[in-house]
């Protein structure tokens, strides 16, 4: 090979690597986003129904406990999501938003320190296409 084609080639490799590498790592599982100890505390088809705040999952703490959801919501259209937690002492909105839309990688983190009690995760949402699945964890 001549050193004019070897570069030429190279070229094009590393091209392609720059091309196709961000979409390998862009086309990962949603499960990449889901700490490893974390357990399944609600999933939501929401094309069954429209939720107005609708208890969808519960739990319990004995003890004040770091308290981290991690929630997804690939591929949502839907004219409001409200994500909230209602616990003994307080309300905290874990997500709110009109005209919500996502992509495939659509969803994200809450995290809180929360007093013993009882939890309940409520979902507001119209009906529309996808899933919602949400996963806890105390530290």
């Amino acid at each position: 090979m001549t050193k004019k084609l070897t570069l030429h080639l190279l070229t094009r490799v590393v091209f392609l690597l720059l091309i196709i590498g961000p979409l390998a790592v862009s086309c990962t599982g949603q499960n990449e986003q889901i700490p490893p100890d974390a357990e399944l505390l609600a999933e939501i088809d929401l094309a069954t129904r429209p939720h107005e705040a609708a208890v969808v999952g519960e739990f319990s703490l004995a003890e004040t406990a770091v308290i981290t959801l991690t929630y997804l919501v690939p591929n949502v259209e839907t004219a409001v999501f409200d994500l909230t937690l209602a616990g003994p002492e307080d309300n905290y909105v874990i997500l709110h938003s009109e005209d919500y839309r996502t992509d495939e990688n659509g969803g994200g983190s809450w995290e809180h320190n929360l007093t013993p009690g009882s939890y309940q995760l409520l979902l507001t949402a119209s009906q529309t296409t996808g899933t919602v699945s949400v996963y806890w964890q105390s530290k």
